[in-house]
């Protein structure tokens, strides 16, 4: 799982690289602790973000997600990015 959206759907909950980065985002403003998760997991407000920046975070999402998985799971998954 690289990004979870939450029963109301105002937003998403996504990895980022490290517990210093999700905190950076918090004080920033650009998100907020997501509810359930490991500290390095943040919650992005979909009102309260561009577009090109919730692609980012999501994509980085992924690309975190994606190098943690075994070489074997990551040659199923075809090319990055697609």
């Amino acid at each position: 799982m690289f990004a979870y959206l939450g029963a109301k759907a105002e937003g998403v909950s996504v990895k980022t690289p490290s517990i210093e980065d999700a905190s950076l985002l918090i004080e920033m403003g650009r998100a907020e602790r997501a509810p359930y998760f490991h500290r390095s997991w943040v919650r992005v407000d979909f009102r309260m973000i561009s577009e090109d920046e919730l692609r980012d975070r999501i994509e980085t999402s992924y690309a975190i997600i994606r190098t943690s998985l075994t070489k074997k799971i990551q040659a199923t998954l075809g090319s990055f990015p697609a």
